[in-house]
């Protein structure tokens, strides 16, 4: 891993993760999205559907919490700061987006179907 992933779990997460514990963060996913892999992915999918737009950052970061009270308090915790210290040269921040929702299985890594109605 070069670059930012690279700085995102040598340097971010050694810091960040017991500040995400310490708050009761239950999962942490960093997904890697190369531009190689998005161009081509776009070139290929485009003729299936043309509508799809693939989005122009190389990561993403998704945090799993019980409730949104944990990621303010991360957001909020002086340790925190110390884990994004050297981010302005990692991170593109005026690209960062965030959103909250929710996520449901519906088919497993061992190939089982969940969660739809019988």
């Amino acid at each position: 891993m070069a670059g930012k992933g690279k700085w995102i779990v040598e340097g971010h997460l050694p810091l960040a993760i017991p500040v995400f514990k310490k708050h009761g963060i239950l999962g942490y996913t960093l997904s890697v999205t190369p531009p190689t892999l998005n161009s081509a992915m776009k070139e290929d999918l485009g003729r299936y559907r043309p509508a799809w737009d693939f989005a122009d950052f190389d990561c993403f970061i998704e945090y799993v919490v019980s409730d949104t009270q944990s990621i303010k308090n991360v957001m909020a915790d002086p340790e925190w700061l110390g884990a994004v210290k050297d981010e302005e040269h990692w991170v593109n921040t005026s690209k960062a987006l965030a959103t909250v929702g929710y996520a449901t299985q519906y088919l497993l890594p061992s190939g089982e179907t969940v969660n739809l109605p019988k």
